[in-house]
């Protein structure tokens, strides 16, 4: 029966000609029943006169099939598939002087070519080749091929006798009519058998090799007894259901062992509800029953033609019954016959028995005290996971017996148990040394199980990894952990950091499906497979489920996320999915999280709602972060750039309770203002979690905030302007202290500053700094954003804290010069031990600060903001003379300043312990002054000298040293070499202006004065970059991690081959775990090929910047 259609003209066919010139459109048709849209054949022919065919626009030569059917047919009338893409219209072709119709009988009777005459036959051959090769092909695809290929043969058939009755001799190839017509029926003969070829492909290889059996899915239905049937009493029908051994050809073959199909060495068993069974399973069992008749043999399985009587191999006619074995020529064909009486309804779709089909099977069997439902036959976990059953014999052809033995043994003393026919271990485990010795004798037995382990110790998060990526190395794919920690794998605000069994396991490694016990609560359970976990109220209650199904079905929940703009859509999903998991025996699942690289989404499965969201900068599905229903939402900001929609999120999710924000110590505190308001004037209060995720604080959680009193007070008072888009409302300092006063710090470890703050992120830290004194150690004061009362809020916090490391960027003082003061002077100046003035008004602020000297500072740095060099007065070189003298200074930094005075820097040096000092800084200003000064250089080389030999080991570290035209004029010369002799330079960085080749020889003095033997980074900027490298070529630098090269902007210059050769003798003497090329082509492009081979890829890794 043809299913009703109804013209859909919304949708048109799009076509073109060979030569690519559009054709008219042709509006589609749309089925009822299936929803497909297709156009009718007749209508194409109509449109386009003389069409042969259709052919894909992106294929250049297949034609485009009819389609088919439920039951394999041609649709009448003819059907072409709708394709998106658009189709080729492919005319007839014949010769100039054919241009009658045939039927017209005045066509030339001279012999013609008959892939002229007929383009079909061409087809038509092959699609009976393809037909004849596509034994292993899809089912539904056959046999659309093999309806095509039926009607083609028709077609032909009809035109060469219209031909034959027109006066057309036809030859093709030196054969005539007579001979092409045999040669066509002797094709025809041979599709019988490659459509049993294809169905007993299918019958073997279809769902089974992807969900895997819960028992065999090879079996023979047949008559219990012959003797006592009767064809016309019912009551005589009885059958026994005997599993097969599911053994296939690429397996390891031992001696004398055959690798094909058999019989399982069992009697078999009586079958509860046959008539049921049968109409269930029975066209799937006649189809077995004809593949053990005739056999069957592919690359993976060979069963036996049954007259060879070779699967009874291995059958012990003591269980299996003598009868039997005589007589199962005849019990097959009897149940074939039996079968086919009945007229079972066929299968739709793929024909292999499916994980839950083979699972049912089960209920059917009539299972004898003592005996089991899988026969004597064992799970085999085999390549992919793939689970088969097999015989004994088949099963353990690659064990190591004797490992196994020596596994039992261990399993045993260790509270557990090995179940060889399930494949099955359950072990207890104390320690990692223990768990060790557990890997290495289950690696050894050469045989894959599913393993259950519960751990008798309090293991950390990375012997964790180590020990499920080890249980991973031995084919495992299927874990089960019970004990696992709060500590390994955190919940709430910290779960998303990184989650252990995804990132780092799943991820990483062979195994697919975790199942952890007893977390986070007792009855809990968390099941992790692929990209999803899920998260169970009650333990599962079958041990191995069908991992590869339920990934299939979350899969298609996550496809609909993604697509869908609108959640009501998910819930739809969200229904499928629920009922799924019931499938699954997973009906208590409370939580699905989907993971992925930028974004994780937890959804309640039972509401089609999102509950909690995880995204990197607010990378994730607008929908999802507009839905509503969050209740858990964790950002990690990069960047600021994101902090509207930010807030946009936090205000559309009425139902929010926690809100985790993420940061790199960036100006987060800066928008705590905006935060807070957005907070305080929600309709539901939540709590707000800070992490930092730099890289040595490893995600630390710095502050947890609450509220005093649930109760929020009405957003629409007018004291924000929050909901209206202005994320910078007008600040009110009664407003705030308001505000704030409500806010509880239930957590407070935020012991860094590290950007400007306002007057309300002042008094954040004012109150948190209440709650929690003497946290802060490092504190960055900015006053570009602070008044009065906020400078006054600063000092407050100051004096509460015990800084450690304090950085001033010296902007204008303004007016505040008096409040800046008093800020300065409420340091804690015993514990500080590192300074920092940064800025373009260095000496303004120099002269504010006043501290009380003590011995506690080990770095001080001063560092003008470039291109500005700032110059210190002699009354600053007098403050800083006091703080080098004063503490023991390990640390010592002059970037882009140089002294008013230039003999002050007599002073200075004169002021240092060398023997303490360890880092010297200089850049190009300051080194250049200091060697224009001969006596102060002179000075500084004695003293490192001196200290050197005073102190064993002593030598200073330069770290970093800029070298430029200034640096190297003659009368410095000496100076500079002097200087670079007795220390060991870290960092060199070369500014490579255009230069008079006399130079040369000076520079090459300066650089061979250079000890370049602790030297990690080296940066070459400027202009004439080539012509400076020139100069480094003999150079070896074995402890170089970084090699930088950057042109100015707007700089045309290339780097000529030599350059390369530079860079590669760079990564020899030492892998460069780093090397940036900026606005630098090279000369010669295969230079990038070179230049990528001599790297090391496992050291570059994400350094390596172009």
């Amino acid at each position: 029966m043809e299913s009703s259609v109804q013209p859909d003209p919304a949708v048109s066919q799009n076509f073109k000609a060979e030569d690519d010139s559009p054709l008219p459109s042709l509006r589609t048709h749309l089925c009822a029943e299936t929803g497909e849209r297709f156009l009718l054949w007749t209508d194409v022919q109509h449109a386009f006169k003389g069409i042969d065919h259709l052919k894909a626009w992106r294929r250049t030569s297949e034609r485009i099939l009819f389609t088919i059917d439920a039951t394999g047919e041609l649709h009448h009338p003819l059907r072409i598939p709708y394709n998106l893409s658009g189709y080729v219209v492919v005319h007839r072709t014949f010769h100039e002087d054919q241009t009658e119709d045939f039927n017209d009988g005045q066509v030339d009777t001279q012999d013609q070519p008959l892939d002229e005459i007929i383009p079909s036959l061409k087809h038509l051959f092959y699609l009976y080749n393809h037909l004849e090769s596509m034994n292993k092909s899809q089912r539904g695809y056959f046999r659309q091929v093999a309806a095509n290929t039926q009607y083609c043969h028709s077609m032909v058939e009809e035109e060469l006798e219209r031909l034959d009755n027109g006066g057309v001799r036809v030859l093709v190839d030196g054969k005539d009519r007579g001979q092409l017509l045999e040669e066509l029926h002797n094709l025809q003969q041979k599709i019988p058998e490659w459509e049993y070829r294809n169905i007993c492909y299918n019958t073997l290889h279809g769902n089974s090799r992807e969900y895997g059996h819960a028992m065999s899915a090879l079996f023979l239905t047949l008559p219990s007894d012959l003797n006592s049937w009767n064809d016309l009493d019912p009551s005589t029908h009885q059958f026994c259901l005997h599993f097969l051994c599911d053994s296939y050809n690429q397996d390891a073959t031992p001696e004398n062992l055959p690798q094909h199909v058999h019989l399982s060495n069992h009697p078999g068993y009586s079958l509860k509800q046959p008539e049921e069974f049968f109409q269930k399973y029975g066209d799937y069992i006649l189809r077995m029953l004809q593949t053990v008749k005739h056999g069957y043999t592919d690359n993976d399985y060979d069963i036996p033609p049954l007259d060879t009587l070779k699967i009874l191999w291995n059958c012990d006619s003591n269980i299996i019954g003598s009868c039997f074995t005589m007589d199962i020529e005849s019990l097959v064909d009897r149940a074939i016959s039996y079968f086919q009486e009945l007229s079972l309804p066929k299968w739709k779709g793929s024909l292999g028995l499916t994980h839950d089909q083979s699972a049912a099977i089960k209920t059917y069997l009539d299972v004898q005290d003592g005996d089991t439902a899988e026969s004597n036959l064992h799970r085999y976990i085999g390549k992919e996971w793939h689970v088969y059953w097999k015989c004994e014999a088949h099963a353990h052809q690659s064990l190591s017996s004797q490992s196994l033995e020596h596994l039992k043994e261990f399993v045993h003393c260790h509270g557990g148990h090995v179940n060889i026919q399930q494949a099955r271990i359950r072990v207890e485990l104390k320690s990692m040394s223990e768990a060790d010795q557990f890997q290495t004798l289950l690696c050894n037995t050469k045989y894959v199980f599913d393993v259950s382990i519960k751990l008798r110790w309090e293991a950390t998060r990375s012997v964790m990894r180590m020990l499920c990526l080890d249980i991973a190395k031995t084919g495992t794919g299927i874990l089960e952990l019970d004990g696992i920690t709060l500590d390994i794998d955190p919940q709430g605000y910290d779960q998303y950091r990184n989650k252990l069994f995804y990132h780092d396991v799943i991820s990483k490694s062979g195994l697919r499906f975790i199942s952890i016990l007893n977390y986070p609560r007792p009855k809990d359970q968390c099941v992790y497979v692929n990209k999803y976990s899920l998260q169970l109220e009650t333990q599962l209650a079958q041990s191995s489920p069908n991992w590869m199904a339920l990934k299939s079905d979350l899969l298609k929940f996550h496809n609909v996320v993604l697509k869908e703009q609108d959640p009501s859509e998910w819930k739809s999903a969200a229904t499928k999915l629920q009922t799924a998991l019931e499938k699954h025996e997973l009906s208590g699942t409370y939580m699905v999280t989907i993971y992925n690289d930028k974004w994780n989404a937890a959804f309640d499965p039972k509401r089609g709602v999102v509950v909690e969201v995880h995204s990197e900068d607010m990378v994730c599905p607008k929908s999802m972060l507009s839905a509503g229903s969050i209740r858990m939402l964790g950002v990690h900001l990069n960047y600021l750039d994101f902090i509207q929609e930010f807030f946009s999120t936090v205000r559309a999710n009425t139902e929010l309770q926690d809100l985790i924000v993420s940061y790199y110590g960036h100006d987060i505190l800066y928008h705590m203002e905006n935060i807070v308001q957005m907070w305080y004037t929600s309709s539901r209060p939540f709590r707000l979690t800070l992490i930092d995720r730099m890289k040595d604080t490893h995600g630390q959680v710095v502050a947890q905030l609450a509220f005093r009193d649930c109760g929020m007070e009405d957003p629409s008072d007018g004291t924000t302007n929050l909901h209206t888009g202005d994320i910078s409302p007008p600040f009110s300092q009664q407003q705030a202290v308001h505000e704030l006063a409500d806010v509880v710090f239930t957590q407070w470890d935020c012991d860094h500053v590290f950007s400007k703050i306002s007057d309300y992120s002042a008094l954040f830290l004012d109150m948190a700094s209440r709650q929690h004194p003497s946290v802060l150690t490092l504190f960055t004061l900015d006053v570009s954003c602070l008044s009065r009362d906020g400078l006054s809020t600063v000092q407050e916090v100051l004096r509460r804290s015990d800084l450690e490391h304090f950085h001033i960027v010296c902007t204008p003082v303004n007016f505040h010069s008096e409040s800046i003061a008093r800020v300065l002077g409420s340091v804690q100046w015993s514990t500080l031990k590192s300074l920092v003035f940064a800025g373009n008004n260095i000496e303004a602020w120099i002269d504010l600060y006043q501290p009380p000297f003590s011995s506690s500072l080990l770095s001080l740095q001063i560092r003008g903001t470039w291109p500005n060099i700032q110059e210190l007065s002699h009354s600053n070189v007098l403050f800083i003379i006091q703080l080098i003298c004063a503490s023991p200074m390990v640390e010592l930094c002059f970037q882009n300043v140089r002294l008013q005075e230039p003999r002050d820097w007599e002073l200075i040096v004169d002021s240092v312990d060398y023997s303490l000092l360890e880092m010297l800084d200089l850049g190009a200003a300051s080194i250049s002054q200091l060697a224009s000064m001969p006596d102060a250089a002179n000075l500084f080389i004695s003293r490192v000298e001196q200290a050197r030999e005073d102190t064993i080991g002593a030598k200073l570290m330069l770290r970093a040293f800029t070298l430029d035209i200034t640096v190297l004029s003659h009368p410095n010369l000496a100076a500079v070499q002097g200087i670079l002799s007795v220390c060991r330079l870290e960092e060199l960085r070369f500014e490579c202006p255009p230069f008079d080749p006399k130079l040369s020889a000076l520079i090459a003095q300066v650089l061979a004065s250079v000890n370049w033997t602790f030297l990690e980074r080296l940066d070459l900027t400027g202009y004439n970059i080539s012509e400076w490298i020139q100069l480094l070529h003999n150079i070896e630098t074995p402890r170089l991690q970084s090699l930088s090269i950057q042109r100015l902007e707007r700089v045309e210059q290339t780097l000529v081959h030599s350059s390369v050769l530079f860079t590669k003798q760079c990564n020899r003497a030492s892998p460069l775990e780093e090397l940036s090329f900026g606005h630098v082509p090279l000369q010669d492009r295969l230079d990038w090929v070179r230049l990528v081979e001599s790297m090391d890829p496992s050291l570059v890794g994400s350094g390596f910047r172009v």
